[in-house]
């Protein structure tokens, strides 16, 4: 074993270290990337649902006023 040997299996050891830590750095980063877009594509889905149940509310509310216009009701007592 000699100096020169030694000093380029720990400059291969450093290079492939530093190809791993970059490497994984990049994924983390690409994994949280993901992971934000896929909230936010839940979020607008959730926004797009809240917006269709208001609308849907509004329409029944604004059906049931025409019914309860057109109809008499009478309470009887038993």
């Amino acid at each position: 074993m000699n100096a020169s040997g030694n000093a380029k299996r720990a400059f291969a050891a450093s290079v492939a270290f530093t190809t791993l830590t970059i490497l994984g750095v990049y994924r983390l980063k690409q994994y949280e990337f993901d992971v934000r877009r896929q909230g936010i594509v839940r979020d607008d889905e959730r926004r797009r649902q809240i917006s269709a149940n208001a609308a849907d509310y509004e329409r029944n509310e604004a059906l049931q006023r025409s019914l309860q216009k057109d109809q008499s009701v009478t309470v009887t007592s038993a």
